[in-house]
């Protein structure tokens, strides 16, 4: 189920030499990419689970299989009429989903990203480990925290804000934002986070405009990379904190996609409560937070003893999860195929499972931890072939879609 977008990618835009960043390698100008939807499904899934979180998230398997249904027949990447139809606030939810998955897809293995961090989740637990103070970011406006903190094989760090929709390209160009001043759209908002020089990646926002059935103009994923302003800083003294919130984020969402909540939560914020949470020199608080630390590691060494979920073998390694068979409301003519349900299978390797029963909580940053499960990521690779996708981060967390 490959569909082609159309990219723009404004090389303008980047800093002139030998200013930082360079443009890579790797980015075209303007050109036409072919991409799989069931893996930028995957993506989708992933990208919107949350590091820590209470009840269910339906973005772990239910809310993005619906989108299988949102995809024209069309050799390019367009919303059937229907999807285009609905009511606003769903389609918004849709065109962030898509304005997510489609650009981290590419940018994983463009520059092969390894760990990848929501903005929030990273400036708070960061901030907790660097004994930093940071003012209080906006949830909406050019205040707003960048949608991801990602990490390369390279140990570069790149910041990026997505955007999508449904609505052309007019409105995406003032998603895109403008340098101002003052600044507008993701523009302002990726401007939060800047690294030490020698480890500083891409900063990049990305609109897609997505294409609509029977309509002209294609679906265009447009990314431009402007100056910082007013930022977060990162000292080089202080990477490990940031290691540690990037590695834990990612680690985390893995955690909950397979099925395990509770030690998702103690990985994502081993310090109390929430991500932001610190020691403290009171005691008496003190003593209410290592409470709260015990029962959080008791319930999650309760959940990683218990047996149940599937295992099996991925590329490199042995996995343990769950299983979810979805039957669609109504059968599916896909290339040809008729689909009526979608198998998902999510698991992390035994060996990290195995490391974390016998210490559920590593409270230290994990780059200085005596742990090896941190270090089971790697890159993330794509498989597909007719009716399957499979993404696999490292040899730590492995997901799968099969159409059938």
């Amino acid at each position: 189920m490959d569909r082609t977008i159309r990219f723009e990618i404004d090389r303008s835009s980047w800093p002139k030499a030998p200013q930082m960043p360079r443009f890579p390698r790797g980015f075209m100008g303007i050109g036409v990419e072919t991409m799989n939807v069931p893996a930028i499904l995957l993506k989708i899934g992933f990208l919107t689970t949350p590091p820590s979180a209470s009840g269910v998230s339906l973005s772990e398997f239910w809310a993005y299989v619906r989108y299988l249904a949102a995809i024209t027949g069309d050799s390019d990447l367009r919303l059937t009429s229907a999807f285009a139809n609905l009511d606003a606030h769903q389609k918004t939810i849709l065109s962030d989903d898509f304005g997510m998955g489609v650009p981290m897809t590419w940018l994983t293995d463009a520059l092969d990203l390894q760990q990848i961090c929501d903005g929030r989740y990273f400036l708070d637990r960061f901030a907790a480990q660097a004994s930093a103070s940071i003012r209080k970011k906006a949830r909406r406006g050019p205040n707003k925290v960048p949608d991801f903190v990602a990490r390369d094989g390279k140990r570069i760090w790149h910041v990026v804000e997505c955007k999508g929709t449904q609505s052309g390209f007019g409105y995406q160009a003032s998603q895109i934002g403008s340098a101002g001043p003052p600044r507008t759209g993701g523009i302002a908002q990726k401007h939060s986070i800047v690294f030490p020089r020698n480890h500083t990646g891409q900063r990049l926002v990305c609109a897609l405009s997505i294409g609509l059935e029977g309509v002209a103009g294609r679906s265009t994923l447009k990314i431009v990379d402007p100056e910082p302003e007013d930022p977060v800083v990162v000292e080089t003294g202080d990477l490990e904190f940031a290691e540690d919130a990037v590695q834990r984020g990612s680690i985390a969402k893995a955690l909950r996609l397979a099925g395990f909540e509770a030690t998702a939560d103690v990985t994502a914020a081993p310090l109390g409560r929430f991500a932001s949470s610190r020691r403290d020199p009171r005691r008496r608080y003190e003593d209410e937070r290592l409470r709260v630390v015990g029962e959080r590691s008791a319930v999650a060494q309760e959940e990683l003893s218990r047996e149940g979920g599937i295992r099996w073998r991925g590329r490199d390694a042995s996995f343990r999860g769950r299983e979810a068979i979805i039957v669609l409301p109504r059968p599916l003519d896909i290339d040809g195929s008729v689909i009526e349900k979608v198998i998902l299978r999510q698991g992390i390797n035994e060996e990290v499972l195995s490391e974390l029963r016998a210490r559920p909580v590593v409270d230290s940053p994990l780059p200085t931890s005596d742990v090896s499960w941190d270090a089971a990521g790697g890159s993330t690779k794509i498989e597909t072939s007719d009716k399957f996708a499979a993404l696999q981060i490292g040899e730590l967390f492995r997901s799968e879609m099969q159409l059938g």
